[in-house]
């Protein structure tokens, strides 16, 4: 069934159904007429095989819509038929939400230490201290690598080829929310599903929750790389999550209009799902954005601009509506570099956004485009994401909850302060924030006046003080420590 006589489900988005329709059809044109450059051989291959269009000399692959279209109905009939599509990746937003809802992931290469506010390269230390936070906070469901390992305890470069092992390793010592990490090639893979296997008990297991992989790229205009070409054809053939990202910015990287922003990044997504889909049949893919625009005042890239909010909103109802298909937006990207006024409104817009379509898994913490990580920022932004979530809870409208007999009793002029109804439904029905000040104007709480930021420095901190953070237990910390010791043998030969 072609696309566009499909409309899966009511969501919320700023296009009209006829709009998404145009916007699938431009997607479609631009495959066909200017094509993708499909840089990895293995997929290139099935393609010509499938009857796509492939200029060897060029790598560019022009596909019939025919071939596209079948790829969005078989994925279609997957999710109708009750197979779990993962969109999974640390810093952006699907509907699919953790049982706790929020994440810490990124990759971060700078860190932003909250005890000395210094922005500097992350260490080993900070990133168990990162994933020991992440574990013990409320909201928070999965956790992957907020930092990049790039020294180890005792101050030594991790090597290249090590990274990941290392980072996936120390993941699954201190949480037990285990998420995405980063994966390059196949030796790696092997290495991550190890570890991944003692995490969640046995392979049957990890099929069935995965960690420690992630998404990956295109590069905008119209290229899908060899490396990550050939990494997600590893995941799609082992059955792992395989999620395709495009990062287009808008006036940069494609033409200065949002609604192109949205047209050529579906372009990009779709032809790497047919690639996938010619190359491993039976593989679930699925799609994400994290998309931006180019400031033309600062020559930056810009990705809280009003212009991205639409253009997220917009492609992930393009999905949820016309594709039948979970989608993942980049809800965890701001502009700000510190905590603070900007940081907070910019991400309170991104979740409002997202809220409105139904994702509330939202990724925390991360300051300049993804480049940095704060704790505190994190924090703060998981008050926000309750408030959030309640804003957006469903509300029931019966006896109990208009609790007519309860007016009765108290009457005209009365108070309910004091009522035994009061106190037995004031904590489920009234969110009590942490961080947000309540107090009366002029009131002092616990002795000295304190702003959000301040307080959110002492929740970190208090955290870290504990004695009962986790750590896994020592047979299979054992395990892990095996097989990163494989790991440096074969990968540093």
């Amino acid at each position: 069934m072609p696309a566009t006589e499909c409309f899966a489900m009511q969501s919320a988005g700023p296009l009209a159904d006829e709009q998404l329709c145009r916007i699938h059809e431009g997607a479609l044109k631009v495959l066909e007429k200017t094509g993708l450059r499909v840089d990895c051989a293995e997929l290139r291959a099935p393609l010509a095989a499938a009857g796509a269009n492939v200029d060897e000399a060029s790598r560019v692959v022009r596909f019939p819509p025919t071939l596209v279209e079948q790829t969005i109905d078989y994925l279609r009939r997957e999710i109708a038929s009750g197979r779990r599509q993962y969109a999974f990746n640390g810093v952006t937003n699907p509907r699919w939400t953790p049982p706790l809802g929020c994440k810490f992931g990124g990759a971060c290469i700078e860190y932003l230490d909250p005890l000395t506010d210094e922005v500097r390269p992350p260490t080993e230390q900070d990133l168990v201290r990162l994933l020991q936070l992440g574990e013990a906070l409320d909201g928070v469901g999965f956790v992957g690598n907020p930092v990049a390992c790039l020294r180890d305890a005792a101050g030594q470069k991790v090597s290249g080829p090590m990274q990941r092992v290392k980072t996936a390793a120390l993941v699954a010592k201190y949480t037990t929310k285990c998420g995405s990490t980063e994966v390059w090639n196949e030796r790696d893979l092997e290495f991550l599903m190890e570890i991944g296997e003692i995490v969640r008990g046995s392979r049957a297991a990890y099929q069935a929750q995965p960690c420690f992989v992630t998404a990956k790229e295109t590069i905008a205009p119209l290229q899908f790389p060899e490396d990550d070409g050939r990494v997600l054809l590893m995941l799609a053939k082992r059955n792992l999550p395989c999620t395709i990202i495009p990062m287009p910015l808008t006036g940069g990287t494609c033409p200065c209009s949002p609604v192109s922003n949205v047209v050529m990044a579906n372009a990009e997504i779709l032809g790497a799902m047919t690639a996938l889909h010619a190359a491993a049949p039976e593989a679930m893919l699925a799609g994400g954005v994290i998309s931006g625009i180019m400031d033309m005042k600062f020559g930056s890239a810009s990705f809280s601009a009003p212009e991205a909010l639409f253009q997220d909103a917009a492609i992930a109802q393009l999905y949820d509506r016309l594709y039948g298909q979970d989608f993942a937006i980049g809800t965890g990207y701001i502009d700000a570099k510190y905590p603070g006024v900007q940081s907070l409104a910019e991400k309170a817009m991104k979740m409002q956004a997202a809220a409105q379509q139904g994702r509330f898994n939202f990724p925390v913490g991360l300051l300049v485009g993804g480049k940095r990580f704060s704790p505190v920022e994190a924090v703060l932004e998981l008050d926000v994401a309750k408030c959030l979530k309640r804003l957006h809870a469903r509300v029931e409208v019966d006896v109990e909850m208009m609790a007519i007999d309860i007016i009765d009793e108290v009457g005209i002029g009365g108070s309910f302060i004091a009522h035994e109804h009061t106190y037995r439904n004031f904590r489920k029905n009234l969110w009590n924030p942490e961080l947000f000040d309540r107090t009366a104007t002029g009131e002092i709480a616990a002795g000295k006046m304190t702003g959000m930021l301040e307080q959110a420095k002492r929740k970190v901190a208090e955290v870290w003080k504990r004695d009962d953070l986790y750590k896994i237990d020592e047979e299979r910390e054992r395990a892990i420590d095996d097989v990163v010791a494989r790991a440096e043998r074969i990968l540093l030969k």
